[in-house]
């Protein structure tokens, strides 16, 4: 089965450092598995924006000219690639979360520091990761490649199952190990009387179940994936970057509850998608168990 890839591509930094990741990953699963990909690269021309009245500039040169180079560069790198190259019509999240409807996989670049970096890498990332149907990664543009684990962050709750999942997927296919990480801390509204003794161990041995089911779960489907845990007291965000320093990839869930802000993503993504430590994905709760927008529907144009 061929997997499909879109890449957002504007021309900027943070777009080429996105297309190097998914060529990179591209490579990697043809070498190991034979695994064919398709990559889909994409830009978004947004509606209502117009040169200015005796201005000779136009925005469409300029968003075919990154498209032919990142075409380019795909030829280059990975020939036998199968690829396509789309230019989309309408607002950036919106056109993306529809192309994500019909992707494995969506690939954006990021400005780590904030600092916008053309039209499609903005506060874009943050938003598109909770309103996509795919799994997300965003790559930040810093990013040199390496890394020596795939590293996911495991909640008590179905999000976390299902970014488990994809993380040992994407480890056994690209033959690394995984480190599932789970935090936990004392609640603050536990009291604790004069004398008492505060209930660390219970609660640490609780959590650890947590994890070790996780981990039994992941060694059932993936018996050959060498498998790492590890259990922090802490905030889970700062838990799951520090475990990530050295990651090649870091994976997180996104509850998917809203339409704007971090509420849809979960404060753990968002902050985590805030302090990129390498690339992170995001992958999304099952379709039927999350309040998905649906954007209006804008023109697309196939650039062969």
């Amino acid at each position: 089965m061929v997997e499909k890839v879109i890449v957002a591509i504007d021309g900027g930094a943070a777009s080429k450092v996105a297309l190097e990741w998914a060529l990179d990953r591209v490579v990697m699963l043809e070498r190991m598995q034979g695994t064919p990909v398709q990559l889909e690269l994409t830009t978004v021309v947004e509606l209502g924006w117009y040169p200015a009245e005796g201005s000779d500039y136009s925005s469409q040169p300029a968003y075919e000219r990154a498209l032919a180079e990142a075409i380019r560069r795909v030829e280059k790198v990975a020939p036998s690639c199968r690829k396509t190259s789309y230019i989309r019509h309408g607002v950036p999240v919106q056109e993306l979360t529809r192309a994500s409807a019909t992707a494995d996989l969506l690939v954006v670049g990021t400005q780590k520091t904030g600092v916008l970096a053309g039209t499609v890498f903005g506060t874009l990332p943050l938003r598109l990761a909770a309103h996509s149907r795919s799994p997300v990664v965003v790559v930040p543009v810093n990013w040199q490649g390496g890394g020596s684990s795939i590293v996911v962050g495991m909640e008590d709750d179905v999000t976390a199952l299902v970014a488990v999942d994809f993380a040992a997927r994407e480890a056994e296919r690209i033959k690394l190990p995984l480190e599932i990480v789970h935090a936990w801390m004392i609640p603050a509204t536990v009291a604790v009387e004069y004398g008492a003794t505060l209930p660390y161990e219970e609660m640490r041995d609780a959590h650890a179940r947590i994890l070790a089911g996780a981990t039994r779960r992941v060694r059932d489907a993936h018996p050959s994936l060498h498998i790492t845990e590890v259990l922090k007291q802490g905030t889970a965000a700062s838990v799951l970057v520090a475990a990530s320093r050295a990651a090649s990839l870091v994976v997180v869930g996104t509850h998917g509850r809203g339409a704007v802000g971090s509420l849809f993503l979960g404060s753990v993504s968002h902050d985590v998608l805030l302090n990129l430590p390498c690339p992170v994905a995001v992958v999304p709760r099952p379709a039927g168990e999350r309040a998905e927008s649906r954007p209006d529907s804008t023109t697309e144009t196939e650039k062969r």
